[in-house]
């Protein structure tokens, strides 16, 4: 679409907004609980994403 000229970019400027406050707050927790929390967090990103792939291959 971008390469035709139509670029929605409404949609970017939310995406980009909705970035940068994923990004403090990440930081923030990150520096607030430290790496133990970080690491749960992600370990739980991952889990939640496998068991979504496994449910969309298989189901």
């Amino acid at each position: 679409m971008a390469a035709e000229g139509k670029v929605l970019w409404l949609l970017g400027l939310g995406m980009a907004a909705c970035n940068l406050t994923g990004a403090r707050l990440g930081v923030h927790f990150a520096l607030k609980r430290g790496s133990r929390f970080i690491r749960v967090v992600l370990l739980c990103v991952v889990i939640a994403l496998v068991v979504k792939l496994a449910y969309d291959q298989f189901a």
